[in-house]
C-alpha cells in the first residue's frame, strides 16, 4: 500500500485505534495518514495494544505507515517496531523474517542519507559561521563512504534473506525429512556450497 504523506494529517490517535481495527482499505489509508502527526513512541504503543487481538491489520498499517516516512524517520521506526513481529504481536507468515526484513529494507535509504547528510556538512566547512574547517570535516567523507558501502551490501543481503525465506517456505510446505535436517540449514548449506548462486542472488 503506497500511500503519500499528507499535508494536513488527520485524526487523532483514539481515530487511528479505530480505523486500524475496522480493516477496510479506506479508513486504512485514514490511519496511515492521520499517523503522520504522532511521534514513532506513540505509533510503537498504539501498535503493542492492539497487536494481539487485530495482528493482519496492524501489520496491513505498520508496512503502509513506514512507506510513507522519511528515510533516517523509516529506518528509526523500523528498528522501534520490528520486535512486534519478533515477539508474536503481529503473527504474520515468517514473522521473524520479516522482522530482520523490516530493518533490512530500511536501512539503505537512511544510511544514504545520513553519508549526504556528512558530505554537506563538509561543503559547507569553508562558510564563514562554521568553527570547523575541512581538515576537520574530511574525516565526514571517509565515514560517508564507509556508510555507503555497508549500506550496499545490507541491499544485497535483503535479495539473499527474501531468498532463503521463500525456499525455507516451499520447503516446509512440501515433503521433506524435517527430523533429519531443519530446512533452513539445508538452505545455507546450498548457498555456501554454490557462491555463483549467492552472487546472482544477491546482485539481482
Amino acid at each position: 500500500m503506497n500511500i503519500p504523506r499528507s499535508p494536513e494529517p488527520i485524526g487523532t490517535i483514539e481515530d487511528i485505534r479505530d480505523w486500524i481495527i475496522s480493516g477496510s482499505e479506506h479508513e486504512m489509508r485514514f490511519a496511515i495518514q492521520g499517523a503522520a502527526r504522532y511521534s514513532i513512541g506513540m505509533i510503537d504503543q498504539l501498535l503493542e495494544e492492539l497487536g494481539y487481538e487485530h495482528d493482519a491489520n496492524c501489520d496491513t498499517f505498520l508496512r503502509g505507515w513506514l512507506d510513507t516516512l522519511d528515510p533516517l524517520e523509516r529506518l528509526a521506526a523500523a528498528v522501534a517496531t520490528e520486535s512486534h513481529y519478533r515477539l508474536g504481536l503481529l503473527d504474520t507468515a515468517r514473522a521473524d523474517d520479516r522482522a530482520l526484513l523490516q530493518v533490512m529494507e530500511a536501512a539503505k535509504p537512511g544510511i544514504d542519507e545520513l553519508a549526504e547528510c556528512f558530505s554537506g556538512i563538509h561543503e559547507r566547512a569553508d562558510d564563514p559561521d562554521p568553527s570547523f574547517t575541512r581538515a576537520c570535516t574530511t574525516q565526514l567523507l571517509d565515514y560517508a563512504e564507509q556508510l555507503q558501502a555497508v549500506a550496499e551490501k545490507i541491499d544485497g543481503d535483503v535479495h539473499l534473506v527474501k531468498y532463503m525465506s521463500d525456499e525455507v517456505a516451499r520447503m516446509e510446505t512440501g515433503e521433506y525429512d524435517a527430523n533429519e535436517k531443519p530446512a533452513k540449514n539445508i538452505v545455507a548449506e546450498l548457498l555456501e556450497g554454490n557462491p555463483r548462486l549467492r552472487a546472482k542472488i544477491i546482485s539481482d
